[in-house]
């Protein structure tokens, strides 16, 4: 049961995540965070709607969770962190993974080719694992102090 309330919460975060990022792509405002490589998500984002983008962000972030919920199960004897330090064990071991899961979807065309851009300023790699580990954390911050337990 909280193997599937941390992945459905992950789930909710990227979505949510995902809508902000299209709000700051598309925007004509200068955010803070507006930068060259948010711009970049603009050609993905054109002619899509802004939740199917966050459900196929939600998707793609409970998939490679999945595997790293299973994968920590077998080295790490757990599914989902229960305290601090397993969620710091559990990160390290999702960054790699997150890392080589963002280079397949750029390497595969997964979303087709959309991201050449963002994938041109960005590089693929470092920016999924650290938009995987955002998830992770904030969905354990979420599933520890505010949901109340199912």
């Amino acid at each position: 049961m909280k193997l599937l309330k941390f992945i459905f919460i992950n789930f909710i975060v990227a979505v949510f995540a995902d809508i902000v990022l299209n709000d700051i792509a598309n925007s004509e405002l200068k955010y803070p965070l507006n930068s060259k490589i948010i711009k970049s998500l603009k050609p993905y984002f054109k002619n899509k709607s802004i939740i199917l983008c966050g459900i196929y962000a939600g998707i793609t972030i409970c998939l490679t969770l999945l595997g790293v919920c299973f994968l920590s199960k077998k080295v790490l004897n757990f599914f989902v962190p229960n305290n601090l330090k397993e969620l710091l064990s559990f990160c390290i071991l999702a960054f790699p993974i997150g890392f080589i899961v963002d280079i397949i979807i750029d390497k595969l065309k997964i979303f087709g080719n959309t991201l050449d851009l963002y994938y041109k300023e960005a590089g693929a790699g470092l920016w999924g694992a650290i938009a995987f580990l955002f998830s992770i954390i904030v969905s354990y911050i979420l599933q520890k102090y505010l949901i109340p337990v199912l």
